[in-house]
């Protein structure tokens, strides 16, 4: 047997090239042969990406609006077939060991319930400016407190979450644009400038007005707006779940219960936390309410997607919103040369009602 030694460590190789080695030789000692061999020259094992379904919004018992404690959140998540989710409790970062087979990463929502904001919320809404920093230092676990804040600007006080976020070493996530109607396409737009990578196109908590209203433009809206004007961002689902087996109990006793599993991401990466982290600030994965995908390709220009059921609507949307090609599925594609504009996504929906969207591809 030749053994290899690589960076103080010994691999053994096997098959015909170390039996041609041993064979050809008779007299070769009885000891093993030990071969320095380059670092290059040595094959990595190359790790497969596969599909994994993640949570970036929920909250525990540290939060204080939820009466559930973290480990007993992270199995229901996982008993719900989710390969990873982030713990974001506000303003307290949250990091539980790993649950079973599910893979947990630490994170915290920056909430800021502000008294004065400006531009000021209308009529009988608040400040409420929330963001996510998704798989922070483990080191910082624990409470978080915001500095005291210069201006009471929406777009100052989001650039100090996006600060904070960075202190924290995470990837920072804008919350529920339309939740109080917080943030506007201008204001997601001056954020992507400033770094902002991920938003919540679809909050599924009862109250988020992703739809908008007859004043407001829903977040899907909100998302070609700031697109179309440069904004390179990519758009997630989420649940911002706070009640989990409690929440038939919150139900019976006439209270709202914001529950799990309603919406997700779903990453290509291997089965790692960096890699899922790369993966998310590459835009190599898609947002879904409950529908399922096979495959997204965003490669030389070109967009494929394939859902994993029958009986969907795949439409191909590009600058403004406008819907460029509709098909019916499982599978479409169109490039960016067949789009007048500067950028291309897809939108799968289902009969049901539920969706997916992959993020954009764009013109260089």
């Amino acid at each position: 047997m030749v053994q290899v030694r690589r960076s103080g460590r010994t691999r053994a190789l096997v098959g015909s090239a170390a039996c041609w080695l041993a064979c050809s030789r008779p007299e070769a000692p009885a000891q093993p042969v030990v071969a320095e061999v380059a670092e290059e020259d040595v094959p990595e094992v190359m790790v497969e990406k596969t599909w994994l379904k993640g949570q970036l919004h929920l909250h525990t018992s540290n939060s204080g609006d939820s009466e559930t404690p973290a480990a007993a959140a992270l199995r229901w998540y996982e008993t719900h077939g989710f390969d990873f989710a982030v713990v974001t409790d506000h303003n307290f970062v949250t990091a539980p060991e790993r649950a079973g087979r599910m893979l947990v990463a630490p994170g915290i929502e920056l909430t800021q319930n502000v008294e004065q904001c400006e531009p000021p919320p209308e009529p009988g809404l608040s400040c409420l400016l929330h963001v996510n920093a998704l798989f922070v230092a483990e080191s910082r676990a624990g409470r978080f407190s915001f500095p005291p804040a210069s201006s009471p600007r929406r777009d100052e006080l989001f650039a100090r979450a996006l600060r904070a976020s960075e202190e924290l070493e995470g990837v920072a996530m804008l919350n529920h644009p339309n939740f109080h109607y917080a943030a506007d396409a201008g204001l997601l737009t001056t954020l992507s400038a400033s770094g902002l990578r991920l938003f919540e196109l679809a909050n599924e908590a009862i109250d988020s007005n992703n739809a908008g209203d007859a004043k407001h433009p829903s977040t899907e809206a909100l998302w070609d707006a700031a697109l179309t004007n440069g904004a390179r961002l990519f758009a997630v689902a989420t649940d911002d779940a706070h009640h989990y087996d409690d929440a038939p109990a919150v139900t019976a006793r006439g209270e709202t219960a914001y529950t799990g599993d309603r919406g997700f991401v779903v990453v290509h990466a291997t089965r790692d936390v960096p890699a899922i982290r790369a993966a998310l600030l590459a835009g190599e994965f898609y947002a879904s309410t409950g529908l399922l995908l096979n495959s997204v390709s965003r490669e030389d220009g070109a967009l494929t997607v394939e859902a994993a059921q029958a009986g969907v609507t795949i439409e191909f949307v590009g600058a403004g919103g406008e819907v460029l090609r509709t098909a019916p599925g499982p599978r479409a594609t169109m490039t960016l040369a067949e789009t007048p504009g500067p950028y291309l996504r897809a939108r799968v929906r289902g009969a049901d009602g539920r969706k997916a969207w992959t993020q954009p591809i764009w013109r260089e």
